[in-house]
């Protein structure tokens, strides 16, 4: 239906090649279902791929993800606007999100803490917050804003210690979160398992 839409939320995916997967987070078949159920509103997913394009062999995750300002740059400056211009998308930055899991959750934090007036909706899957030293620091000089987030972690060696107490400093720092743990590991079954709660958190009809 999207001929008849207008003004409609967008999801940016890092790992995008892994979220489509059917095999791994399936993410396309959960959206049609939410959004055939009427469950949350129209929503179109921009599904970023980290492989080289001439040698889908090398995965630059490493480099992209793990606060990088050349990256942060391509998808808030150069990405994002081509999306606004070819699509009906809603340019509220309260209709924006950016979602990642391991690296990618650590990217998703980044982008939400740096680019604030472009993302205020952040979903993050097992981040890797023991990659990010300098995160930290990052938060305690930026000033006061508002973000909804939506965390998880699994309780298996996922990293769960630091998570719990990133999220406690992101609740003094007044931010909106939804909070979940399972009883996983560091994984697609995880992850796969709670998207419609994060998708249903944002934009839930």
């Amino acid at each position: 239906r999207y001929e008849n839409e207008d003004k409609l939320p967008v999801i940016y995916v890092t790992d995008g090649h892994e979220y489509s997967d059917d095999t791994k987070g399936s993410m396309v078949t959960v959206l049609d279902n939410l959004i055939a159920k009427g469950k949350i509103k129209p929503v179109i997913a921009v599904f970023i791929d980290p492989r080289d394009p001439d040698s889908l062999s090398m995965n630059k995750r490493e480099s992209q993800f793990l606060m990088n300002e050349k990256y942060l740059s391509f998808v808030c400056d150069e990405l994002i606007p081509e999306i606004d211009t070819k699509y009906k998308t809603d340019k509220n930055p309260d209709n924006r999100a950016i979602l990642g899991t391991s690296f990618g959750g650590v990217c998703a934090t980044y982008f939400a803490l740096m680019r604030s007036n472009i993302f205020h909706l952040a979903g993050i899957q097992s981040p890797a917050y023991w990659s990010a030293s300098k995160l930290q620091s990052i938060r305690e000089t930026l000033p006061k804003f508002s973000l909804k987030l939506f965390i998880s972690t699994g309780t298996i060696n996922d990293g769960e210690m630091l998570t719990r107490m990133i999220k406690k400093q992101f609740e003094e720092d007044g931010f909106e979160i939804l909070y979940k743990e399972t009883s996983e590991g560091h994984s697609w079954g995880n992850w796969r398992s709670l998207l419609d709660d994060m998708l249903i958190y944002f934009w839930g009809k």
